[in-house]
């Protein structure tokens, strides 16, 4: 289970092969998908650890696989509790987030070809949400 430190830093590796996929336009199914995973795992990294509430009694997870097994969601809606968290910790940039998530979902399993303008896009989104959640950023605070 990666701590946040290293969810960014696997979010970093994983926008290094994303820039170099751009790089050759060849593959712009690829480079969405990067770029989305990319995203997923600065998200977590600025989520996680979470302090988590129920009734009276305080709760922290420290990655999402922990989180996900105390809400019993199967390993398939992964996904969508990130998707949730995000919404509701990180909300100036889960609109973005969320476009990626289906862009990558359409490039993987319906359509690998894809306009430049919508590979620039699924780029710059994830510019955009490393540098909104970098560990320098404090634009939201830990719950």
């Amino acid at each position: 289970m990666a701590t946040s430190s290293e969810s960014f830093s696997h979010g970093v590796h994983n926008e290094k092969a994303c820039d170099l996929l751009e790089l050759t336009h060849n593959f712009p199914d690829w480079t969405i998908t990067t770029a989305f995973y990319a995203s997923l795992h600065f998200v977590t990294s600025k989520i996680f650890p979470l302090k988590y509430k129920v009734k009276d009694i305080k709760m922290e997870f420290e990655n999402l696989e922990d989180f996900q097994k105390f809400k019993n969601y199967g390993q398939a809606q992964r996904h969508q509790l990130l998707k949730d968290l995000v919404g509701e910790h990180c909300d100036l940039i889960a609109s973005k987030y969320e476009w990626l998530l289906s862009s990558s979902w359409n490039a993987r399993y319906h359509s690998h070809r894809h306009p430049v303008e919508i590979v620039n896009k699924a780029v710059s989104y994830m510019k955009d949400i490393k540098k909104y959640c970098s560990p320098a950023s404090a634009n939201i605070s830990k719950r």
